[in-house]
């Protein structure tokens, strides 16, 4: 095997474990992002709950409200059983009248924010079915990524033992320079492309390059990208 394979092949396992580097690390990222979408769905719903408590405390208000008139209302009744004058009895049942009224307006104003209370109630029943599918799909997700990031831990462990198995055999100038422009770029071992453009930047290489590079025998890099070619 001549050392541009040697050099390839070693690229392939390079490629590969900084690709599962990449994503293993990502993964945290990914977890804190299904996280924030739990969250959300939490927030959703405790808002969901405090308005739903909102219009209940409206209600008892309003119920409050009407049991005074209502009290009033007996009380004017039992009035009228003590009083002396025809005038005076007619007095108390045009104020009882005028209660009454009251206690009809606060009904209807009841009524509706009864109403509010139900659409506010099955706000809640539909955010906490929404937070329930959630936290089952964030659930399956982050298990799912937990499980990927062991499988690629396991993966990467074996790469790397076959990575330092294939730099052994490798010249130390070469093995030296490759990893040196890896470090910094996709590859550091690139092809010359049909018209002798250099694979990596895509620029054209001069005459003396491409026949260097052809020989195959020393390490020749391109003038513009600083990438080893063959």
């Amino acid at each position: 095997m001549s050392v541009i394979e040697r050099v390839l092949n070693l690229q392939e396992y390079d490629c590969r474990i900084r690709d599962m580097e990449k994503e293993l690390k990502d993964i945290p990222a990914r977890k804190e992002r299904e996280q924030s979408r739990l969250e959300a769905h939490k927030k959703e719903l405790a808002q969901a709950e405090q308005q739903l408590k909102a219009a209940q405390a409206e209600v008892k208000k309003i119920e409050i409200e009407v049991e005074s008139h209502r009290e009033k209302t007996r009380k004017l009744r039992q009035q009228q059983f003590e009083i002396k004058t025809n005038k005076e009895f007619k007095a108390i049942e045009t104020e009882i009248a005028t209660v009454q009224g009251e206690i009809a307006k606060t009904e209807e104003v009841e009524l509706l924010l009864m109403l509010d209370v139900e659409a506010a109630r099955a706000e809640v029943e539909t955010k906490r079915k929404a937070l329930a599918q959630e936290d089952a799909t964030v659930n399956n997700d982050v298990e799912a990524w937990a499980e990927r990031a062991s499988r690629i831990q396991q993966e990467l462990e074996g790469i790397r033992g076959k990575r330092q198995a294939a730099a052994v055999g490798i010249d130390p100038e070469w093995l030296a320079n490759y990893e040196r422009i890896f470090r910094r770029r996709d590859r550091a071992l690139v092809p010359l492309e049909e018209g002798g453009v250099c694979g990596g930047c895509h620029m054209q290489m001069p005459p003396y390059v491409i026949h260097d590079a052809r020989k195959r025998t020393s390490i020749v890099t391109c003038g513009f990208c600083g990438r080893m070619v063959y």
